[in-house]
């Protein structure tokens, strides 16, 4: 049998005595002959206490009172007595469910979610009745919207205005880094970062930085970012082959170039190959050495092996690997050969361009200082480039996560503070492993992911029927705007679950006599309908949440709440000049934001 807790005894102890004394007031009138009616107007709380303690009071009208007491006593237990019963009772069941909306109270005793609290904790996932609910659990966010749904400035903008922490943000228009890097960076003290490796004005991103080849495990990180260009894990057949072929091929020459620039510098001035340990330099050798030169040289290295100057034993098996690997490539026919260098040149074709040469030759941030100092690194391609993106936005987050996966907080207390990895429209990066596979500990680094994705259809491309069902069952906060396509709105529409309301029905018999019957029967009815999902209005929004009653709310917009729009007014002139001539209650219009960002008041200063 459940009983009270402490604090619920206390409460109904203190209520018992109070309606005790209350009733004893009213019965001590009637226990000393008072009609019921007359009580009505005698009536005076305070009788009672002078029936009992005035010393003029007799033993007659003092024995009433106690009496009155007694009963009062008696009668107030029927309180906590039909709290022990409703606390006992068995909830009534109904045939096809109970789903609701979570309610006031709801949202206020919840465990995953805060309301209109400011303590800057959270990621913003929505406003209900004119506060921000915040999500503050360490799980994965997800957001599906249609196109031109306010993705932007609902979640994302508002986010990175009130994130502490550090973040890392797909930002494929730049808006992100236009409107919110110069609050970040002198508001939210974020060291601020722009990677845009297609334009001139771009921060570095050197991933090869991140492998250290004298390390034991240096192959396996490199052959990490190698699988990251040539897939193997869900690929097959031919494909499966020559990506595997191509594999081996780039692990071998990213070897060579490291094992030359670390151990025989004067190797690569004989080859005219600038001394930089990065994917572009790697295919310089690649295009501008022949293979027989590359195998000869690390041939000769091997002949003295170990060698503490030229091959230390720690690298020999580097050496070796490559050297055979090479060895191995050149010894294929013609016809194979070329389809493995077809395959090895297509997928790193984007590091001959100017502009990702130089972006992947330097490296301006550190994705190992990303819980260590607040770092703030926008991942800016601009629309007319995503199409030949995917390679470059899939790189940069599997090397993100990786390095960050590498590194326990629980054993390091420098790495102290929580990343956001803001990633919208998520399927443009490629399929990430990780999201899918390593839910399950990633909170456990202090690493948080909010995905934005338009409808289940992209994930599906991606990481099939299965892994799109492992990959949105790891998000335990669902926001959900209108949606665009059945099958996800269906979905959706089922996660929510059902009702059962009655549903009455009138039968009439006419056969000599008219018979009148009327049945009562159970409706199943989801909360929400796939049709009413698709066309929820443009401001409301439905959260489904793990373990608690979903919550239907009103987007977060940025533009349209003083919250926010004063953090940013306070940053530009123009902003503020717009503000003076704007009543209460008024805000800049699209015009005057679009005036200001074109003037770069909101962006941080910074040096490329």
């Amino acid at each position: 049998m459940k009983l009270f807790n402490k604090t619920q005894a206390i409460f109904l102890l203190l209520v018992c005595l109070g309606l005790s004394t209350l009733i004893a007031s009213v019965l001590v009138y009637w226990l000393n002959g008072v009609p019921p009616l007359k009580i009505v107007s005698l009536w005076q709380y305070g009788k009672l206490w002078e029936a009992i303690f005035s010393s003029t009071s007799n033993t007659e009208i003092m024995i009433s009172a106690f009496t009155a007491l007694g009963i009062g006593f008696v009668a107030s237990l029927a309180l906590p007595l039909l709290a022990l019963v409703k606390l006992n009772s068995t909830p009534k069941q109904t045939l096809h469910g109970d789903a609701r909306f979570a309610t006031e109270r709801d949202i206020r005793q919840s465990k995953s979610v805060t309301w209109g609290d400011d303590n800057g904790k959270g990621i913003v996932i929505g406003k209900y009745k004119g506060k921000l609910l915040r999500y503050v659990q360490p799980d994965f966010v997800s957001l599906g919207a249609g196109s031109r749904s306010g993705k932007g400035a609902a979640v994302v903008i508002a986010n990175l205005m009130l994130w502490l922490g550090s973040a890392i943000i797909l930002d494929l228009k730049q808006e992100c880094y236009n409107i919110t890097s110069r609050y970040r960076q002198k508001v939210l003290g974020n060291k601020i970062f722009l990677f845009n490796p297609f334009d001139e004005k771009s921060h570095g991103m050197n991933p090869l930085v991140y492998v250290d080849l004298s390390h034991s495990k240096g192959l396996s990180d490199l052959l990490g970012i190698a699988e990251i260009f040539y897939n193997t894990d869900s690929t097959t057949g031919a494909e499966k082959h020559f990506n595997t072929a191509a594999q081996s091929l780039f692990v071998a020459y990213v070897s060579a170039l490291w094992y030359f620039l670390t151990y025989q510098p004067g190797q690569l001035r004989t080859f005219n190959i600038k001394p930089l340990f990065s994917i572009g330099t790697a295919l310089d050798v690649y295009y501008q050495v022949t293979v027989d030169d590359i195998i000869e040289a690390l041939a000769e290295a091997l002949v003295d092996a170990p060698s503490p100057t030229t091959c230390p034993e720690s690298i020999v098996h580097v050496v070796q690997g490559a050297h055979d690997k090479l060895k191995s490539f050149s010894l294929l026919g013609d016809d194979v050969k070329g389809s493995v260098t077809g395959t090895f040149e297509k997928e790193l074709r984007l590091f001959t361009l100017p502009n990702v040469r130089k972006a992947t030759d330097k490296n301006d941030f550190d994705f190992r200082q990303l819980r260590r100092e607040k770092m703030t690194v926008y991942l800016g391609v601009l629309p007319e480039d995503v199409k030949i993106a995917p390679v470059i936005l899939n790189l940069f987050f599997n090397c993100a996560l990786k390095v960050n996966l590498s590194e326990n907080p629980d054993f390091d207390p420098s790495l102290k503070l929580n990343a956001l990895f803001l990633m919208d429209e998520f399927p443009s990066i490629g399929r990430i492993s990780y999201v899918k596979d390593a839910a399950g500990y990633i909170a456990g680094y202090k690493l948080q992911l909010l995905t934005i994705f338009q409808d289940l259809s992209q994930l599906n491309d991606i990481y099939g029927l299965n892994g799109t069902k492992t990959l949105i069952a790891n998000h335990s906060c669902k926001i959900n705007f209108s949606l665009s396509e059945q099958e996800h709105a269906e979905k959706i529409s089922n996660e929510l679950g059902f009702t059962s309301p009655k549903w009455k029905s009138t039968s009439k018999t006419i056969g000599g006599k008219t018979q009148r019957g009327e049945s009562e029967k159970d409706e199943k009815r989801p909360l929400m309908l796939a049709q009413e999902l698709k066309l929820l209005p443009v401001d409301d929004e439905v959260i489904l949440l793990k373990g608690e009653h979903p919550i239907y709310c009103k987007k977060a917009y940025y533009f349209n709440d003083d919250f926010f729009m004063d953090k940013l007014i306070a940053l530009s002139p123009t902003l503020q000049a717009v503000k003076a001539t704007l009543g209460q209650g008024e805000f800049p219009t699209k015009d005057d934001l679009a005036l200001t960002l074109s003037r770069h008041e909101l962006e941080a200063h910074v040096n490329f």
